[in-house]
């Protein structure tokens, strides 16, 4: 599919100079974020993003236990990646049906435990399943995650 026609104004993507779409789509609701969503509003809630020139579809793994990513895949799959900049992040991988376990606000998501790990072994294993559950062979913008618990009352 051809590069999105955009009617939205471009603009750098901090330091990096990549140009973005103004607006971007945040996908962490398509994790089951507070609620459940069904795969087809999930999905077809990307193409509709990207119809009008969002070019900008940040994801992560935390998001649905990688189900977020699965289904911006999927989207892209059907609506096409080209003119899309992808990110995604690292700071955890997913163990496949170890079960959820972690307290986050996903109502849903994928049966998957979350590993909290930045070794350069865990940042391999990190892109390796982004890139299988995006179904591409590239990230075009990798972020570091960081997580620090809310402070406790003492």
């Amino acid at each position: 599919m051809a590069e999105p026609a955009s009617h939205l104004p471009p603009r750098p993507l901090g330091r990096t100079g990549i140009p973005v779409s103004c607006i971007g789509f945040g996908t962490a609701p398509l994790g089951d974020l507070y609620a459940r969503l069904d795969d087809r509003t999930a999905i077809d809630a990307v193409a509709t993003a990207i119809t009008p020139g969002v070019t900008l579809l940040d994801t992560s793994p935390l998001y649905g236990h990688g189900l977020s990513e699965h289904r911006c895949g999927t989207a892209l799959r059907i609506a096409g990646r080209e003119g899309v900049v992808l990110p995604t992040k690292v700071g955890r991988w997913m163990e496949p049906r170890q079960g959820r376990g972690d307290g986050s606000n996903f109502a849903g998501g994928l049966p998957h435990r979350a590993v909290v790990d930045y070794s350069r072994g865990g940042t391999l294993r990190s892109v390796e399943q982004s890139l299988l559950r995006l179904g591409t062979d590239r990230i075009d913008v990798l972020l570091i995650m960081t997580w620090t618990a809310a402070p406790t009352a003492t």
